[in-house]
């Protein structure tokens, strides 16, 4: 699968499966509810921002190489890649923690008649959303 369809379908199947309205931004669940929120606003730096490093880099090698493939044509932007041509996710109906293992948690998203599992990990800046684990192309 191209990396730009993998990063795509990832991304929507997060936000298929979305946040809550209460926040705790210190729990993984706040930390993701902030990630859904930022983006359904269309504020996609500061979504990125909450994005594990891990995941940043992983985008990162992708940008670059879907830029390499391009002739330099296609300028190494993480975010924009991320973010390209993705809908504004619908509202959630709950987010619950599944698990919680020191600095990983694990959880269950749930909207619309769909659920789903998120994982996320504790960095020293806080609770951030990983994908660095997903299927990569």
């Amino acid at each position: 699968m191209r990396p730009l369809a993998t990063t795509t379908w990832l991304l929507l199947a997060l936000f298929a499966l979305g946040g809550c309205n209460r926040l705790q931004p210190d729990s993984p669940v706040g930390a993701y509810q902030t990630f859904h929120r930022h983006v359904q606003r269309g504020e996609l730096p500061k979504a990125y921002a909450v994005l594990s490093q891990p995941t940043q880099s992983n985008l990162k090698a992708q940008a670059q190489k879907v830029s390499d493939a391009s002739g330099g044509m296609v300028k190494p932007e993480p975010l924009a890649l991320f973010f390209a041509n993705v809908p504004v996710p619908p509202d959630v109906q709950e987010v619950s923690l599944l698990r919680q293992e020191g600095d990983k948690a694990t959880l269950v998203v749930r909207s619309a008649g769909r659920s789903g599992e998120v994982r996320m990990v504790r960095e020293p800046s806080g609770w951030k959303v990983d994908l660095s684990a997903s299927p990569q192309p």
